[in-house]
């Protein structure tokens, strides 16, 4: 965590009036105070400045003390939550297995280069194996739970989808812009002169193929390194000015629909572009955004449910929330 978010924490934490803040300072709050109970299950101080923690490092902006307070509010009410679905799940007798413990750390563990960088964040955290596991088992347990009770049978139909749209039309209304897509050979920051040199004769094969009536998409899908487009032809969808490198963006908007660029030199390595749409401002149709508006329908309706269950949960619980 930045110094200064480190102090705004501090001040946070200190902060509860003048007596009181006078005796907090000679006797400054410690990672294990304890802030909550769960049917005796103990949340501490150190879970919240954790929570906290992983938020701020995220942020560009250094937040003022209210709002860590808020952040430390809302990340107390998430421990609750999930120490309340936890219990539940183990009330309903869900089990998460070694095995599959196991393959969830690892499939963290193989975001990172190598073991020692994925030990050196664990410690960053302040964390142990032992209580990553502990964390992951419950973690598990309680997706289980959701998964098999309140997000079973979530479905969006085609008339919540066009309500959606039609009551939020303006979110979908769209600058004058360009259907892109590309094909990239990546150049790595720090490669040689003589590996720049290969990636752009590799490029200039492609295009070369392009122009003897090669498919874009085909050649695309086998040989883009971008894995986000390459999978859909290279196609990026549609773009505005300000939404692409500045270098792509002025070559793909002096595109003309069909029209291919020569190998460019992008931040990224060499890129040949291929515009195959123009449309001037509007609004986008539905059938462009409905899988969107259904995802974000479909979260909606998780999070309400799994928030009604937890007020259930909650109701019946014997929960403490000690002064903080």
């Amino acid at each position: 965590m930045p110094a200064r978010a480190v102090a705004a924490l501090a001040v946070l934490l200190l902060s509860v009036g003048t007596a009181a803040a006078e005796e907090r300072i000679n006797k400054p709050p410690r990672d294990d105070d304890v802030m909550a109970r769960v049917n005796g299950t103990t949340i501490y101080r150190k879970d919240v400045k954790d929570i906290v923690q992983s938020i701020l490092v995220m942020q560009n902006t250094q937040p003022d003390a209210g709002t860590v307070s808020k952040l430390a509010d809302d990340a107390l009410d998430s421990l609750i939550a999930l120490e309340l679905l936890y219990q539940e799940s183990q009330a309903r007798g869900i089990k998460v297995s070694a095995t599959d413990i196991d393959a969830e750390i690892n499939r963290s563990k193989s975001r990172f280069p190598d073991a020692q960088t994925f030990q050196a964040v664990l410690k960053s955290r302040g964390m142990t194996e032992k209580e990553l596991r502990s964390d992951t088992q419950k973690t598990m347990a309680v997706d289980r739970l959701l998964e098999s009770t309140v997000w079973k049978d979530v479905k969006v139909t085609p008339e919540q989808v066009k309500k959606f749209y039609d009551s939020n039309k303006e979110e979908f209304q769209h600058p004058a812009q360009i259907r892109v897509s590309h094909i990239l050979i990546r150049v790595p920051e720090g490669d040689s002169a003589s590996d720049r040199a290969a990636a752009k004769k590799r490029a200039a094969a492609l295009l070369d193929q392009l122009k003897a009536g090669g498919d874009f998409a085909a050649l695309a899908h086998k040989q883009s390194e971008d894995t986000a487009s390459a999978p859909q032809g290279g196609d990026l969808g549609y773009l505005a000015k300000g939404e692409m490198d500045e270098a792509f963006e002025k070559v793909a908007f002096a595109l003309t629909p069909g029209q291919l660029s020569d190998v460019i030199s992008t931040p990224y390595g060499f890129d040949i572009i291929k515009v195959t749409d123009h449309r001037g401002p509007g609004y986008a149709p539905l059938s462009e955004v409905e899988e969107r508006i259904r995802a974000v329908l479909e979260k909606f309706e998780r999070q309400k449910r799994q928030a009604d269950l937890v007020a259930q949960l909650r109701q019946k619980a014997k929960v403490e929330v000690l002064d903080h």
